[in-house]
């Protein structure tokens, strides 16, 4: 008997160690299993395609509240700077207004799925549209507050005139009906109107005067962003839909038709990378940049991993633009085939990109706010620059398991550069360098936030996960509501 019993607590042994061995390994395994399971889900269901949490909540129609904000400068002594003589310049003093904030509806329109197989990537074609309409609780102004700022008609068609023809007997007759018009409207470098005609349509005397010659019976109202505002097709691109190649997620392959920019000087700077910055793939790295292109700056630019950030409690990474990118080819020498002409001034200092290539010539340069960055050079031309990295720098907020942004401050502003231009009166008596700056900052980029698609992913309802060393498991969580209202989030700023 006691044999017996001695055999039978041996065999419970033996047995509790057996099925704790084999409990282990299959622990092990449905471990591998779920990981594997679990990327497979991540991957499918930030796909753009039909049918996935990301087509249905924020690629094809935006379900999240996007909202775009607008800083204008103000230019406060108006009649002292018109008033100058050649060789006395006069410093534009500068009064930052704003935020006028719009609440932006973004939709895609002309979705075309291009043939594909396994073994080639699927990608989709389509036009981005935006509508926006304005929040007056989110803004401080109104659309009728009136700002003093620089005539961009006046400013910018100097640069056009000179990229459509060459000189000569031709160009000299246009410039002498270029300021013709301008003596006959009474036109003056500065002009006055109110905040929402500047943004999205005004009608002025000069503009209709040219348009009456050049383009008789053509549309005469002009505003900043006016065509981007019930737009239509106003950006299209072809991007890799993520289906099968999850590492190819969002990447785009084609903007306007176009695989590679035909803009700048050199083979790398015309090249198209990333995204459109509101996600990119799945299982991000924190050691890589990640690329996204701006069609406003037409080119792509990089973010470096800044730090952890949490936003409405979602775990995520800080990403943010280097100050290289807006560095002089002097000093960074990647920058150099973005300048035809590296003894110009703008090349020659840090601070700001000249995009005239792009724009058929009229003179834009694109900046940080405030000209972050820069060298000094620029903010000597103006009175009421502060730069404060801060407020001003472009910042995008990654959540890195699914590869979706969950926050981003997008700020870029555009400025026009100035210089003495003899075939223009008005142009004949300002400095060697004059910057005056359009719109501050504006909010580009949409916000995007991505605890739908984590909360679904994570099931209806609260809980915890298993919390250990290395695990992309410890990203997510909290609860979710699924007949709650999506979280609100402000798209920050794009400086122009």
């Amino acid at each position: 008997m006691k044999a017996s019993g001695c055999c039978g607590k041996k065999c419970q042994i033996i047995s509790s160690g057996l099925i704790g061995a084999v409990l282990v390994v299959l622990g092990g395994i449905l471990m591998t299993v779920f990981d594997i399971l679990y990327d497979h889900v991540i991957s499918k269901q930030v796909a753009v395609v039909p049918g996935t949490v990301m087509y249905n909540l924020n690629w094809y129609d935006v379900k999240t509240p996007v909202y775009r904000s607008f800083y204008l400068f103000n230019v406060t002594n108006k009649e002292e700077f018109l008033a100058q003589k050649p060789g006395k310049y006069v410093k534009p003093v500068l009064q930052e207004i704003g935020p006028y904030t719009y609440r932006e509806f973004l939709a895609k329109d002309n979705i075309q799925y291009l043939e594909f197989n396994k073994t080639y990537p699927e990608q989709v074609y389509y036009r981005q549209t935006a509508i926006f309409t304005f929040d007056q609780e989110r803004s401080n102004g109104s659309e009728t507050d009136v700002v003093t700022t620089l005539n961009f008609i006046i400013a910018l068609l100097p640069g056009l005139i000179d990229h459509i023809f060459e000189e000569g007997p031709a160009r000299d007759a246009i410039y002498t009906v270029f300021n013709k018009l301008i003596r006959d409207t009474d036109s003056e470098i500065l002009f006055t109107m109110t905040v929402g005609e500047y943004l999205f349509g005004f009608q002025d005397p000069l503009l209709t005067a040219l348009l009456n010659i050049i383009a008789p019976g053509s549309d005469d109202v002009f505003g900043l962003f006016l065509l981007t505002n019930q737009s239509r097709g106003w950006r299209d691109y072809q991007v890799y839909t993520g289906r099968h190649f999850p590492h190819l997620n969002n990447e785009i392959t084609k903007y306007r038709n176009m695989s590679e920019l035909p803009y700048w000087f050199g083979e790398t700077c015309n090249m198209i990378n990333g995204t459109d910055g509101t996600m990119t793939h799945p299982f991000m790295d924190k050691s890589k940049p990640t690329y996204f292109f701006i069609d406003e700056m037409c080119r792509s630019l990089h973010a470096v991993y800044e730090s952890d950030f949490t936003v409405e409690g979602i775990k995520g990474w800080k990403y943010s633009v280097p100050p290289e990118i807006f560095q002089s080819p002097l000093i960074n020498e990647d920058n150099s085939c973005f300048c035809a002409d590296l003894n110009h001034t703008v090349c020659q200092h840090s601070g700001a990109i000249l995009v005239s290539s792009c724009y058929y010539g009229v003179p834009l340069l694109v900046s940080l706010p405030h000209f972050l960055y820069e060298d000094g050079f620029y903010s000597e031309k103006l009175v009421g620059m502060n730069p404060k990295k801060e407020l001003h720098e472009m910042v995008l907020v990654y959540e890195p398991t699914t590869g979706m942004i969950i926050k981003t401050e997008s700020r870029i502003q555009l400025n026009i550069y100035m210089k003495p231009n003899k075939k223009v009166k008005l142009l004949y008596k300002v400095d060697d360098v004059v910057i005056l700056l359009q719109v501050l900052i504006c909010v580009l980029g949409a916000a995007l936030m991505s605890l739908s698609l984590l909360c679904y992913l994570r099931c209806r309802k609260a809980y915890k996960t298993t919390k250990r060393a290395g695990s992309r498991k410890n990203l997510i969580i909290g609860q979710y509501n699924k007949d709650a209202e999506l979280p609100t989030v402000t798209q920050n700023c794009v400086k122009f």
